[in-house]
């Protein structure tokens, strides 16, 4: 069962690095990193006013708030939502709940193409996104709903290291343009590359805790649908 899960997270990496594909695919954690934003500003009385979602893979929610802490929280958010995703999608596996988790991020997609979209790249990735999962749940197999499922969760997982990693290393070479690592300099006066550090080890940590305690349950299922 442990190496069934590896292969989907070896899968998951390999096509990452396919030309269109992979960046495709990277947008999946780009919505789930800006939907952390958004959702930071909600809980925190803020408003969300757009998200957008661009071709080579970045992402930008504009949200309106007050305050010092609002603003280091909602900056915070979006590497932490993306980790924590990645981990609930695994325990998810475990339990079974194949189609949860597809209902779960066709919502997430849903909520956005409504409320908070407001770029046509964005808008046609996500319409893709819907019709994936919304296919899926409607007229695919269990062993297909399943696949898809474990292969979402995989790429979730993989890209919430990569993405941080990626930041950590702007912090380093250009902590002036090191995205939510600069804006938290900026808030907080604490240098960008402690923050980039902080978003990677945070996703390896998340990431290790999710793979570990996936290895050490028992029962894992391979093909179960419920939900």
């Amino acid at each position: 069962m442990e190496n069934h899960l590896f292969v989907y997270l070896i899968v998951a990496y390999v096509i990452s690095h396919v030309p269109f594909l992979g960046r495709y695919l990277a947008i999946f954690n780009t919505l789930i990193h800006e939907s952390g934003h958004a959702i930071a500003a909600l809980l925190l009385n803020g408003k969300v006013y757009s998200i957008k979602l661009f071709s080579n893979t970045a992402g930008e929610a504009l949200t309106g708030q007050r305050g010092w802490i609002s603003n280091v929280i909602i900056s915070y958010a979006g590497y932490t939502f993306s980790s924590i995703t990645a981990y609930a999608c695994f325990m998810l596996l475990h339990k079974g709940y194949i189609r949860f988790i597809l209902y779960a991020l066709l919502l997430i997609a849903l909520l956005n193409l409504i409320l908070w979209i407001r770029n046509m790249y964005g808008a046609i990735w996500l319409g893709s996104f819907i019709a994936l999962c919304g296919w899926t749940l409607h007229s695919g197999s269990s062993s297909i709903q399943t696949n898809l499922a474990y292969f979402l969760s995989s790429v979730l997982l993989t890209q919430s290291v990569s993405s941080a990693l990626q930041i950590f290393m702007l912090s380093i070479v250009r902590r002036r343009s090191a995205g939510d690592a600069t804006s938290l300099a900026n808030y907080t006066k604490i240098p960008a590359i402690i923050w980039g550090f902080l978003f990677f080890a945070q996703a390896v940590y998340i990431a290790y805790l999710a793979i570990n305690q996936y290895q050490n349950l028992k029962g894992i299922p391979t093909f179960t649908l419920s939900g």
